[in-house]
């Protein structure tokens, strides 16, 4: 199935022009389900006193720089769009993001990775558990080790997705995350996990100019700072919220509905790891 068409780029900056006088900013984004979450984080950032405009979702990063460049060319007059991109792994590949007021990326992989959050998920679980205080539920959660034991199990694979990613070997981080979760349980399916790994191995092997130790051990040493691993900047904060919803599922017995829980989970969030962005969003 085809995906739904973008308007033309002429109408995107159309729509906000009759919009500009009435709102602070206009955002474009890359994922269609985060609207509403970007709307929450940023809107708490400056205390609900801000009246954020349209949010135009793009559906990929290159879409997003895309409306950036033309904005730049030709409706920078317009000056509270504001477009975010991803991290991700484009930066192995040498892609490096302008540095302009008006465009931010993000510091950890996706926006979803600011939400893997203790205050956040505890406030979502007490909104599905009613019979337990906030202590009990922290203790049932057990977050420190559920957050070691995702991260651990999920290392090896996206430092693979990364040789993976820089040289196009195979597809990689587009994959669906459930792939690589066990059925009717939370758990990683590390069998699954292994499985690429080695047909990544194998691609390398057949190449006389590559070496995957060598690979491996530079993106390794990318994301081990101050004596820890950065997996916020390293695994994809999809794969991390569908391992959370399960987990969540396993333990009230529930099915969560992740747009409603995201905005709960948005609204608690703590914002210490977004005051980048609130420094760009202020600089406009």
């Amino acid at each position: 199935m085809s995906s739904f068409p973008l308007r033309k780029e002429k109408s995107f900056f159309a729509d906000v022009l009759l919009r500009h006088n009435n709102y602070d900013l206009f955002l474009f984004i890359e994922d269609e389900k985060m609207p509403h979450v970007y709307k929450k984080l940023i809107s708490r950032m400056f205390n609900n006193e801000i009246n954020i405009g349209k949010i135009y979702s793009l559906k990929s990063k290159k879409n997003v720089l895309d409306k950036f460049h033309h904005w730049k060319e030709s409706a920078n007059s317009l000056n509270k769009c504001v477009f975010i991109v991803d991290k991700d792994f484009d930066h192995f590949k040498g892609k490096v993001v302008p540095n302009n007021s008006n465009l931010i990326e993000l510091e950890y992989y996706t926006i979803e990775n600011y939400l893997i959050s203790k205050e956040g998920v505890v406030a979502l679980l007490h909104s599905k558990i009613f019979n337990k205080e906030e202590e009990e539920i922290i203790q049932l959660l057990d977050w420190e080790n559920w957050l070691i034991n995702i991260y651990s199990s999920l290392k090896r694979l996206f430092i693979v997705y990364a040789i993976a990613n820089k040289y196009d070997l195979k597809k990689n981080c587009s994959i669906s995350p459930y792939r690589y979760l066990k059925k009717n349980t939370f758990e990683i399916n590390i069998e699954e996990t292994e499985n690429y790994i080695n047909e990544i191995k194998l691609i390398c092997d057949g190449r006389a100019d590559f070496n995957f130790e060598e690979e491996y051990s530079e993106i390794d040493k990318y994301f081990y700072k101050n004596n820890t691993y950065k997996y916020e900047e390293m695994i994809k904060g999809k794969y991390l919220y569908a391992a959370l919803f399960k987990y969540l599922h396993h333990l009230s017995g529930e099915l969560i509905d992740e747009d409603l829980g995201s905005l709960i989970i948005a609204d608690n969030v703590l914002l210490d790891n977004l005051n980048f962005m609130k420094t760009k969003l202020l600089a406009i």
